[in-house]
Protein backbone atom coordinates (compact mmCIF):
# COMPACT_ATOMS: atom_id res chain seq x y z
CA UNK A 1 0.00 0.00 0.00
CA UNK A 2 0.92 3.74 -0.95
CA UNK A 3 1.75 6.27 2.04
CA UNK A 4 -0.78 9.30 1.32
CA UNK A 5 0.10 11.03 4.76
CA UNK A 6 3.39 11.15 6.59
CA UNK A 7 4.35 12.10 10.00
CA UNK A 8 7.83 13.71 9.70
CA UNK A 9 10.51 14.15 13.08
CA UNK A 10 13.45 16.22 13.13
CA UNK A 11 15.99 15.06 15.96
CA UNK A 12 19.49 16.98 15.74
CA UNK A 13 21.53 14.37 16.94
CA UNK A 14 25.39 14.72 17.85
CA UNK A 15 27.52 12.45 15.40
CA UNK A 16 28.44 9.77 17.84
CA UNK A 17 24.92 9.16 19.27
CA UNK A 18 23.79 8.52 15.65
CA UNK A 19 24.51 4.98 15.98
CA UNK A 20 22.46 4.40 18.62
CA UNK A 21 19.28 6.57 16.88
CA UNK A 22 19.61 4.52 13.97
CA UNK A 23 19.16 1.54 16.53
CA UNK A 24 16.11 2.93 18.06
CA UNK A 25 14.65 3.25 14.89
CA UNK A 26 15.52 -0.49 13.85
CA UNK A 27 14.50 -1.83 16.96
CA UNK A 28 10.84 -0.24 16.67
CA UNK A 29 10.14 0.25 12.99
CA UNK A 30 9.21 -3.33 12.53
CA UNK A 31 6.42 -2.97 16.10
CA UNK A 32 5.17 0.13 14.16
CA UNK A 33 4.21 -1.08 11.54
CA UNK A 34 2.84 -4.30 12.68
CA UNK A 35 0.57 -2.69 15.27
CA UNK A 36 -0.15 0.96 14.14
CA UNK A 37 -3.28 0.96 12.62
CA UNK A 38 -2.99 2.59 8.82
CA UNK A 39 1.13 2.19 9.01
CA UNK A 40 2.51 1.82 5.71
CA UNK A 41 6.11 2.93 6.13
CA UNK A 42 8.69 4.17 8.59
CA UNK A 43 12.04 5.57 6.74
CA UNK A 44 14.88 6.65 8.75
CA UNK A 45 16.96 9.80 7.06
CA UNK A 46 20.32 10.59 8.06
CA UNK A 47 21.77 14.03 7.13
CA UNK A 48 24.50 16.06 7.58
CA UNK A 49 22.51 18.48 10.24
CA UNK A 50 19.74 16.35 11.58
CA UNK A 51 18.34 13.30 11.48
CA UNK A 52 14.37 12.77 10.39
CA UNK A 53 12.06 9.59 10.52
CA UNK A 54 9.38 9.77 7.89
CA UNK A 55 6.06 7.98 9.47
CA UNK A 56 3.92 6.52 6.22
CA UNK A 57 0.05 5.99 6.83
CA UNK A 58 -2.58 5.28 4.52
CA UNK A 59 -4.87 8.15 5.24
CA UNK A 60 -4.89 11.50 7.10
CA UNK A 61 -7.34 10.29 9.50
CA UNK A 62 -4.76 7.62 10.97
CA UNK A 63 -1.79 9.88 10.69
CA UNK A 64 -3.71 12.23 12.96
CA UNK A 65 -4.87 9.43 15.32
CA UNK A 66 -1.23 8.22 15.71
CA UNK A 67 -0.62 11.62 17.10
Amino acid sequence: MEAKAYLEITMWIKNENRAAAAKVYTDYRTPFLNTIKGAVSKNLLVREDDVQVLHGFDNIENAKAYL
